[in-house]
């Protein structure tokens, strides 16, 4: 059997072909393939979340309230302390508890200070308006303490606190049982009253003569002139009576008011004819 010889075959012309490259393993291959990291963006300083305290104002990271008003104390809540610690003066007390409250109300934001302030001034505003209103109450009753009270042995209706010399003929009235007579309770007649005015005579003038002589000449007028102008009930129930003047009052007033009087409690209507 014949075998076929090739004969060699010369170089190709041109440049040398570059030496084939081995395949690489695959391990070799993906690690070859691993693209380079890629450097992450800078971080701003601070913790994560907060801003930069060292940034602008108005950049990134910096929230956007001016510095002056951060922490700034209510204008208000100073106005209601202030108010407040002057309480004693009337009324100012009622406006620091108005400001305070006012106060509180604009600090529920929260971008303001001075909550302390606010509820110190409602406090002492409170307090001084409290004492005021409790001046003013004791005032009133010690006024109302201060007028003369009616006569406890009968029962006022209509009645009205008049000094004793201004008692006229005809007037009915309690409050004349003492020893010394200033102020009487006038009561109408048809309500129940002790005694009623029923004339009265004028004394002699000159030098004062004594009680003796002043309430034995008071007793013989009111007699006189009396008796004539009761009616007979009255003249039966009622008992004679009078009012006379004394050592001070003698320069004065000279006048002797003749009555009639309830024995004990009081009497109805009127004693006059």
């Amino acid at each position: 059997m014949l075998l076929a010889v090739t004969p060699e075959l010369p170089p190709p012309s041109g440049p040398p072909h570059p030496a084939p490259v081995a395949e690489l393993p695959h391990a070799a291959a993906t690690e070859a393939q691993v693209p380079t990291p890629v450097t992450p963006y800078a971080v701003p300083p601070g913790p994560f979340g907060q801003p930069d305290p060292a940034a602008p104002f108005g950049q990134p990271g910096q929230p956007d309230v001016p510095p002056s008003s951060r922490g700034s104390v209510n204008g208000l809540a100073i106005a209601a302390l202030c108010c407040g610690l002057a309480a004693f003066i009337p009324l100012v007390g009622v406006l620091a508890v108005v400001l305070g409250v006012v106060a509180l109300h604009q600090l529920r934001s929260g971008f303001q200070r001075g909550r302390g302030r606010a509820i110190t001034g409602i406090v002492l505003g409170a307090l001084g308006t409290l004492g005021w209103a409790a001046v003013v109450v004791a005032a009133v009753l010690g006024g109302a303490m201060d007028q003369p009270q009616p006569s406890a042995s009968a029962p006022v209706t209509g009645g009205s606190q008049v000094f004793v010399d201004k008692l006229a003929a005809g007037d009915c009235f309690s409050g004349g049982r003492t020893d010394s007579i200033d102020v009487v309770t006038r009561i109408p007649c048809t309500s129940p009253h002790e005694s009623q005015v029923v004339t009265a005579i004028e004394l002699p003038g000159g030098p004062y003569p004594g009680e003796a002589k002043v309430t034995d000449e008071a007793e013989s007028g009111c007699s006189d002139k009396a008796d004539s102008l009761l009616t007979d009930r009255a003249a039966a129930d009622l008992d004679p009576s009078y009012i006379y003047p004394d050592a001070d009052t003698w320069r004065g007033d000279r006048t002797v008011l003749c009555l009639v009087e309830a024995p004990s409690g009081t009497t109805t209507g009127s004693a006059l004819k």
